[in-house]
């Protein structure tokens, strides 16, 4: 049978898989195109994280040595493997000679005997100063005490000492007991509670907030998470977290500003970035509008 068919549009007789009329030139068929559909993300290609960068990675090596190494061999497969053994050794010793060439740090504390050897000596001069009945102090907060020694010309002033008894920022003790009559000037110290003392893993999880606060911002929650990430469980991350000094929103400020610095963005979308990063929203909102927008 003659493979062939006419033509829609003149008549003619043509192929049968003629897509195009050879006579007319009218387009028989339609041809289907497929496409292929690329799952993007804001056009934006997806960055490595931070701590995989080598500019963090230098940042660690100078202040935090031992982070900075185990970066170094896990993440950068450019450098050769003999700079890294060097720069191992380099900054270990480094780490080494700044860790163990400074004293450590020793928390004083008050000798209740000293505080109170003038109370000892009754010479005519304190026999002439007025005498104070000190109070119970263990219901009052803080500055009602300033206010009641400053008032009795009294030297008041606090210590704060670890306790496995006594909760967090409650009253422990004073040095001069209630009731007791002293001279003026006499010093009392009034003792609060930091809690109890933490454990090793604690002492050394507030090390690293510290070093990573100071080298880059962070949200808390982004610091509990690179914390964790460092090994930390989520209750020794969140407690290195929460007892160092930190203004979350100066935090959020300076991260919009290492944004801006090497990228634009929008008000909104510097908001939302910040937000990304774990600080509230109030927090990306100041943050952003200390770099004016």
């Amino acid at each position: 049978m003659e493979n062939k068919k006419f033509c829609k549009f003149c008549g003619e007789k043509i192929d049968s898989d003629s897509i195009v009329c050879p006579k007319c030139g009218r387009q028989l068929k339609t041809i289907k195109k497929t496409e292929e559909v690329k799952e993007v993300n804001n056009n934006v290609e997806e960055k490595p994280k931070f701590y995989a960068q080598d500019w963090f990675m230098w940042i660690m090596l100078i202040f935090f040595a031992p982070v900075g190494i185990f970066l170094m061999w896990k993440f950068n497969d450019k450098m050769k493997k003999n700079t890294k053994i060097i720069l191992s050794i380099v900054f270990a010793i480094f780490f080494l000679a700044v860790a163990f060439g400074g004293g450590d740090e020793t928390n004083t504390t008050d000798n209740p005997a000293s505080s109170n050897s003038n109370n000892g000596n009754n010479t005519s001069s304190e026999v002439s100063k007025k005498k104070v009945e000190v109070i119970d102090f263990s219901s009052m907060k803080e500055h009602e005490i300033l206010t009641w020694c400053n008032d009795n010309n009294l030297s008041c002033n606090f210590k704060r000492e670890y306790s496995d008894t006594v909760s967090k920022d409650s009253y422990i003790k004073q040095s001069v007991n209630s009731g007791e009559q002293v001279v003026e000037n006499t010093k009392i110290t009034i003792t609060y509670s930091l809690g109890k003392a933490p454990t090793k893993s604690q002492e050394n999880a507030v090390r690293m907030a510290k070093t990573y606060i100071s080298t880059m911002a962070f949200s808390r929650s982004g610091l509990i998470e690179q914390l964790e990430y460092e090994g930390f469980t989520n209750e020794e991350a969140i407690y290195g977290v929460d007892n160092i000094t930190v203004d979350w929103n100066e935090q959020a400020a300076k991260m919009a500003k290492t944004y801006l610095d090497t990228m634009a963005f929008s008000r909104s979308g510097l908001i939302e970035q910040l937000e990304y990063e774990g600080f509230t929203h109030e927090q990306a909102v100041y943050g952003v509008e200390q770099n004016g927008l």
